[in-house]
């Protein structure tokens, strides 16, 4: 664990990453020297001048786990000065130019190393240039004198997460399952980290339901992870789907622990045809025999899997809840009880013994049972995965010895040759970052010490807790909160709304997936990119609500006494809706003779509606007009349309159009008339000439 440099003259704005790995992973033995290893590098900006490396010893030994963390943490700016820390080797440091790392090899003599009792002491690397010390690091080293007492080994059991990155879809798609799952995939890489190898495995089940959901369609890499991994022989516990957040979860205001409802969305019949090596088949009941013979049954389509049937694992425990470290406060242990995880794994550093005692593997936190990750041993397995030089690695394998050392001790002394049973002891290692690739070789460091193994998670399960501890808050930040408030608000809003759909689940089915993936811890790294994403779910959701409306149109004249007024309804989800569209008028001049008309749109489409109206007088009527689904829940705000009634223009066109036609045929006739005189006159004038 490298410490940040402090300023100094000549290299002011430099900053420096110091490594110090002590041999054979920090075990030291009477009369021999101890070579260590000290690692300069140099991220910049500029170069590392010249100057002294120094090796400083803690004489007092680190009996607990409280003392060693705060040893490697380092002191406080105000912590007055320890008289048991004395300087054992020295030697130059030649300058480092930007981006290079130099080596420095050192020696402490036998001589300088005689301690006292068998146990972990305290290791520090300094660097001085002109007289400052810019920059320290902080490890450990285990006195293993074999004229002293050596405690019985602690039986480890660590816990390794298998999980994906971070994502916005409930379900891992075909195409990045293939590519996780190939022989140099991420998924690949964990599992074969693990397997079969004395490891506990905290798996995702999205991954799971990821692969099932794609069917008889699934990449022949994916179907052979899982076979993979159902063929293990390690202990396997169930991750919440996604890695989700829990202790955010309460934090928010969820009910419980919000779980995947619906993989409906996602699945295709077509698919499910033979697929027995992915999905066991559901049961089916046998008939009862009689005595004719029934027909051959004609073959049913075939049934898309159950959610049980997606989810389902021969786990180890279900019960187990994983909130990530420095996340949980006290209220949040009830909650994930009352959802079923009655034993919580939580970080030591959050659990206090009182008067600094010894932390038990497995406690009661008020009414819960917990299982406490060492954090030391926790950090130092995680330190060992992520080194990326030797140097860091030697670091991090030492301070694996000695936390290991001090677990040890506090099992109460037994002699290691005893045969007695060691101090039950649990790591974990860090879900988010996702690389397990040199597992084995930690894990051999770790077996090859005499005073620690390897332990099954059952051994801790099988414990009744004797120790009660106190938990100390931790909450999460207040704009993660926030945020999480917003998407529970969102999803809310989204189960609402989905009584317009003849079977909600395929909507809030896919809500709650893409909610869990959202929720995952493999985000909190990325807060920037975390925060993009919830935007554009919240968008979405937005988006969702409004998919299901009433076209504005313009207003209407209404000429008549009764008619029906039309109005257009879009539906923008790809499945077909059902709504109610309710007319509420201003006022009493038009009378709605049918409130509520229920209207049917397909997929992706419009749809009129007709709503029968009576007038009863003359004027302006704003009606507002809402969509509900068939269950009463409000779709969509209301749109009002103004309709100017003018009803009488019915009666008064029908009179002037009668008018009128009399009046053209009165015309008519009394042309004719006229004519026909007009005729005679000329016929009789004409006759009179003659």
């Amino acid at each position: 664990m490298a410490a940040g440099a402090t300023d100094a003259p000549a290299t002011p704005t430099t900053t420096v990453a110091l490594s110090v790995a002590p041999a054979g992973n920090g075990v030291v033995t009477p009369g021999a020297d101890l070579p260590v290893t000290v690692e300069v590098a140099n991220p910049g900006p500029d170069t590392i001048a010249e100057g002294t490396i120094d090796i400083v010893l803690e004489r007092s030994a680190l009996t607990s786990a409280s003392a060693y963390d705060a040893w490697v943490a380092g002191p406080a700016d105000d912590a007055p000065a320890d008289d048991d820390l004395v300087t054992v080797a020295t030697a130059p440091s030649a300058a480092v130019p930007l981006g290079a790392t130099h080596s420095v090899q050192l020696t402490v003599p036998a001589d300088r190393l005689a301690l006292g009792e068998w146990g972990s002491y305290g290791l520090e690397a300094r660097l001085t240039v002109d007289g400052v010390v810019v920059a320290d690091t902080r490890s450990a080293i285990v006195w293993n004198d074999p004229a002293t007492t050596t405690p019985a080994a602690a039986d480890v059991t660590v816990i390794a997460p298998l999980t994906s990155i971070a994502s916005t879809t409930g379900l891992i798609p075909a195409a990045t399952l293939e590519t996780f799952t190939s022989e140099t995939g991420v998924l690949t890489r964990e599992l074969d980290a693990v397997i079969d190898r004395p490891v506990t495995i905290a798996v995702d089940p999205r991954i799971i339901v990821s692969i099932r959901a794609l069917g008889s369609t699934a990449p022949d890499s994916a179907v052979g992870w899982l076979e993979r991994l159902d063929a293990a022989s390690n202990p396997i516990i169930p991750l919440t789907f996604g890695d989700s957040d829990i202790a955010a979860e309460r934090q928010a205001g969820a009910p419980g622990v919000l779980e995947p409802t619906s993989f409906a969305y996602a699945l295709n019949p077509a698919n499910f045809t033979d697929v027995d090596e992915l999905i066991e088949p559901a049961a089916t009941p046998t008939p009862a025999p009689t005595g004719t013979p029934s027909p051959t049954p004609t073959p049913a389509p075939a049934a898309v899997p159950t959610l049980e049937q997606l989810t389902d694992w021969d786990y180890t425990s279900t019960a187990i809840a994983w909130p990530r470290a420095g996340s949980v406060v006290s209220a949040d242990l009830p909650f994930f009880a009352q959802s079923g995880l009655t034993t919580s794994i939580l970080d030591s550093t959050q659990l206090s013994a009182g008067e600094g005692g010894a932390l038990d593997a497995v406690v009661s936190v008020g009414d819960q049972t917990a299982l406490v990750a060492d954090h030391g041993i926790s950090t130092a397995l995680q330190d060992a995965l992520a080194a990326n030089s030797d140097a860091r690695r030697g670091q991090a394998l030492s301070q694996l010895s000695a936390s290991l050392a001090i677990a040890a001790g506090a099992g109460g002394g037994a002699d290691a040759d005893s045969g007695t049973s060691g101090r039950p002891v649990l790591a974990v290692l860090d879900r988010t970052a996702m690389n397990l690739t040199d597992l084995d070789q930690v894990l051999g460091a770790l077996q090859s010490l005499p005073w620690a193994s390897t332990a099954p998670l059952q051994n801790l399960l099988s414990e009744t807790p004797t120790q009660s501890v106190t938990l100390i808050d931790a909450a999460e930040s207040a704009d993660r909160v926030g945020q999480i408030q917003r998407l529970l608000g969102a999803s809310q809003s989204i189960d609402s709304f989905s009584s317009v759909l003849a079977d909600p689940q395929v909507l809030t089915g896919e809500n709650r997936a893409d909610l869990l993936a959202l929720l995952s811890n493999s985000w909190v790294p990325n807060e920037g990119g975390w925060n993009v994403a919830v935007q554009g779910s919240l968008d979405a959701t937005t988006k969702t609500l409004g998919s299901v409306q009433m076209i504005d149109g313009s207003n209407i004249n209404l000429l008549s006494n009764q008619a029906p007024l039309p109005v257009t309804l879009s539906n923008e989800l790809p499945y077909p809706v059902t709504v109610l569209v309710h007319v509420t008028p201003s006022n009493g001049r038009l009378l709605v003779e049918q409130n509520d008309v229920e209207v049917t749109i397909e997929a992706s489409s419009r749809k009129g509606a007709q709503i029968p109206v009576t007038a009863v007088a003359n004027g302006a009527v704003t009606l507002n007009i809402q969509l509900l689904s068939t269950t009463g829940v409000l779709i969509s705000t209301p749109s009002p349309v103004v309709v100017n009634v003018s009803a009488e223009w019915e009666t008064w066109g029908t009179v002037l159009f009668a008018i009128l036609v009399v009046l053209v045929f009165g015309f008519g006739i009394v042309r004719n008339i006229l004519r026909r005189r007009k005729k005679r006159r000329t016929e009789d004038t004409e006759a009179a000439d003659e």
